[in-house]
């Protein structure tokens, strides 16, 4: 689909979320200015709420409801990933020809999240992957960036193999994620 009606999709999908979440963000292609756009990606925090379940305060910590209502009435189809997972694409209910990646990473994994899928693949992985693997860490899944130390390469990636490790800063910008990593920050548009 060209630019335009992508950046429109994406809009009305963010408009629709942000009430719900803390952060959202369109990446991929829109945010990278292609003319041509494949799926519609969007990186976003949730926001959460505590759910007591005893007199003491006890209890667990969800996402709120509204995200969840609001994914559903944006979804036409869920093509993979589930609720309450780091990932989820589905075609819109409106426009079932567009597809969109919605992105859910953890807090302190957010500004990794948007630099990679603002793309492109190429420079995601020759110049930010190749930064932190310098730096002694991996990409290790929903685990989001560990040491290598405490992770052991499989065939499919890195997985780690000790929770309790060292953990990279929460980053409160790209451009901080960037630094980090020692490479200069270059608008998407040149990704």
């Amino acid at each position: 689909m060209f630019l335009v009606t992508a950046r429109s999709f994406a809009d009305e999908i963010v408009q629709q979320l942000q009430p719900f979440c803390q952060r959202i963000h369109i990446a991929g292609s829109i945010r990278r200015e292609k003319s041509e756009v494949k799926d519609i990606e969007i990186v976003c925090l949730p926001k959460l709420e505590h759910v007591p379940t005893d007199l003491f305060g006890e209890g667990y910590t969800r996402v709120v409801p509204g995200f969840q209502a609001a994914v559903e009435k944006l979804s036409h189809t869920i093509v993979k990933g589930k609720f309450g997972g780091r990932y989820m694409q589905f075609t819109l209910a409106k426009h079932q020809h567009a597809t969109v990646d919605l992105f859910t990473p953890s807090a302190q994994d957010y500004y990794r999240q948007l630099a990679i899928r603002t793309g492109s693949a190429e420079y995601a992985k020759e110049v930010i992957a190749k930064a932190w693997m310098a730096k002694g860490w991996c990409g290790a899944g929903e685990d989001g960036l560990r040491m290598q130390k405490h992770c052991i390469k499989k065939p499919d990636g890195w997985k780690c193999i000790n929770k309790h490790d060292d953990l990279p800063p929460a980053w409160e910008s790209e451009e901080a994620f960037f630094e980090w990593l020692g490479v200069a920050y270059i608008h998407p548009k040149f990704r």
